[in-house]
């Protein structure tokens, strides 16, 4: 067989990476002295690598990001923020996902509070997790839309969402939900609940979602199933994140 249709056959199987790593391998003399065992084991980690990152970008495109530069690196540790670095350690090795776990993430406007859980979401699409970022009004509107469609359709999106290993949710109770909105969100977490890690972005401390949840039972069913089992963080500071970038 000669070079050509090997080359082409790898491109035939999609082996892309593998295809112009054996190229750059053949054009670098460094690679001469290598055994075919050594070769071949480069060339498995290129294709292995680009599909790894090829699988990152699916997810992160997937997860719609509002912020897609959001990195845990980048994240302010100021004294005043009094941030847990070793809670946010352990929460980027992605293990509280695995073992369905929440998160509850507090702090007023501008504190970083949404910086914070994209960096945390795209940290679970580097460990091939299944993320998706959404604020409450537009998970609400996009479920309400599908609801007035069909009931298969409104199943379909439910279902979507309740895949998700980590669902971000912002803007939690920025305003006051109906109970049209009380039902499908309680649906909805009782379908992730022991399946998936949700994730909330709140001004208010759990104790005060009571007051903007119709249905008393309800309320005390949708808050139970988030704190439960759940870390918590808040973002303190008197100064605004926007204002320390600045």
């Amino acid at each position: 067989m000669t070079h050509e249709q090997t080359m082409q056959k790898l491109k035939d199987m999609r082996l892309h990476a593998m295809a112009e790593a054996w190229q750059e391998q053949e054009r670098l003399d460094m690679c001469a002295h290598l055994s075919f065992a050594d070769r071949l084991g480069l060339l498995v980690d290129a294709q292995w690598l680009d599909r790894k990152n090829g699988r990152y970008q699916r997810l992160v495109n997937q997860a719609r990001f509002s912020n897609r530069q959001a990195s845990l690196e980048d994240l302010d540790y100021a004294p005043d923020r009094k941030l847990n670095r070793q809670l946010i350690l352990e929460l980027a090795s992605c293990n509280y996902i695995k073992h369905a776990r929440n998160v509850v993430i507090m702090g007023a406007t501008g504190a970083g509070k949404s910086y914070l859980a994209q960096a945390l979401g795209r940290q679970a699409c580097a460990h091939g997790l299944s993320t998706r970022y959404v604020t409450l009004p537009d998970l609400l509107d996009e479920m309400h839309m599908a609801q007035s469609v069909s009931i298969a359709e409104f199943q379909k999106i439910r279902k979507r969402y309740a895949r998700y290993r980590l669902l971000i949710i912002d803007e939690w109770l920025t305003f006051p939900i109906d109970e049209k909105g009380t039902e499908t969100l309680l649906r909805l977490l009782e379908q992730r609940s022991y399946n998936g890690s949700t994730m909330v972005v709140s001004q208010l401390d759990p104790a005060e979602w009571l007051d903007s949840i119709p249905l008393a039972v309800a309320a005390e069913a949708i808050t139970d199933r988030i704190i439960s089992r759940a870390h918590r963080i808040t973002i303190h500071g008197d100064e605004s994140m926007r204002s320390r970038i600045s």
